[in-house]
This record gives C-alpha cells, structure tokens and sequence, in this order.
C-alpha cells in the first residue's frame, strides 16, 4: 500500500491556478459592487453626521458644523463647535477657537475614489433646475462649512461628490428647516434622483 503524506507541487499549482483564475473573474464584479453601494454609504454618513450637528446645537445652544477640507488631495470633514460665539469660521477653526469634537471623516475611506467636486467635461444639472453645475463641487459658501445654529437652522448648502467615472452624489441642506436630501445622479440621466436615508 502507498500512502502520501502531501501534496505534489503540480496539485497545488493547479489548485493556485484555479484560485487565482476564480479571483479574476469575480473580483471585477466586488469592486463593481463596491462603488455601487459606496455612495449611499458617503450619503448616509454625511447626512447622519449633519444630523448630529443639528442635534448637538440644539442642546449645547451653539453653532456646531461640519468643516470640509482638502489634505494632498485627499477630501474630509471634521464636526465642529463654535468656540467664541460668533458662528463657525475657518480661520476660529485653524487658530484653535473653534475646536474639532470629533474625528477626521475621510471621503476616500466611505467611498473609493471619490472626490468633492463636479469633473469639468462632465455636463450635470442643477438640481435645482437652474442649468448645470460648476466645476468647485459644493456651495457651502467660501468657508465650505456646514454649520447649524443653536435654533436649529442651517447655512443652506449643497455638497457634491463624484466617483471619477459616471455618479455624482449631492447632499443638500435646506436653511430654515435644517432638513437634508442627498440625491444621486448617472451620467445620461436628464434628472437627480433622491437616495432614502
């Protein structure tokens, strides 16, 4: 009787070959996966942490924001408090009056690829219904906060983000209400259309 204590090296490179050939064809379908639910992710992330802003500035009664900002081209926010009193300003934030209570959200980490900003060959409509938008990728003012104020009211904005190949995302706040929508548009869709939060 012949008895085998291993494997040949021809059996386990077979058995390479047939993972490594299996990994190829489905890991393209992941990936695809991935982006297709990445920015839904982005959208509820930015939208929850909105809402918590919204939240803490009721009960603190101060102004609590998300602060947008680039690092080495990488996109991310932090929520911050209103330390003097006299709103949610870059330049509070950078000097330490306005102080950061939470952490770093980074853009790339929820989704992928995904920058702030509308790709400028890319022809996207306003959702608004006013024509299409510009190239800077959110209209937060020149300050690129979210901030809400102790009654609960928000600086009206809207935030875009792209995946660099055909889906935009908006998360858009409303002043008066504070209320927030994020919307997701394709490449060849005449309209945005509203995600479920």
């Amino acid at each position: 009787m012949h008895s085998s204590r291993g494997f040949s090296a021809l059996e386990l490179l077979t058995v390479v070959a047939i993972l490594g050939l299996l990994a190829a064809i489905t890991l393209p379908d992941l990936f695809a996966v991935r982006r297709q639910v990445d920015l839904p992710r982005l959208a509820r992330q930015v939208a929850g942490d909105a809402r918590i802003c919204r939240q803490e500035a009721l009960v603190s009664l101060r102004n609590i924001g998300l602060v947008f900002y680039e690092v080495k081209g990488k996109w991310a926010y932090r929520m911050v408090e209103d330390g003097n009193h006299n709103g949610i300003l870059r330049q509070d934030f950078l000097s330490g009056r306005d102080r950061a209570i939470g952490p770093n959200v980074w853009v790339e980490f929820l989704s992928a690829g995904t920058r702030v900003g509308v790709p400028p060959d890319w022809q996207v409509p306003d959702p608004g219904g006013s024509g299409s938008l510009g190239g800077d990728g959110y209209r937060l003012g020149r300050s690129n906060i979210i901030s809400f104020s102790r009654f609960g009211h928000a600086s009206p904005c809207s935030v875009y983000f792209n995946d660099g190949r055909e889906r935009m995302l908006a998360v858009r706040i409303s002043g008066e209400t504070g209320r927030i929508r994020a919307l997701e548009w394709r490449r060849g869709w005449r309209a945005w259309r509203e995600i479920v939060l």
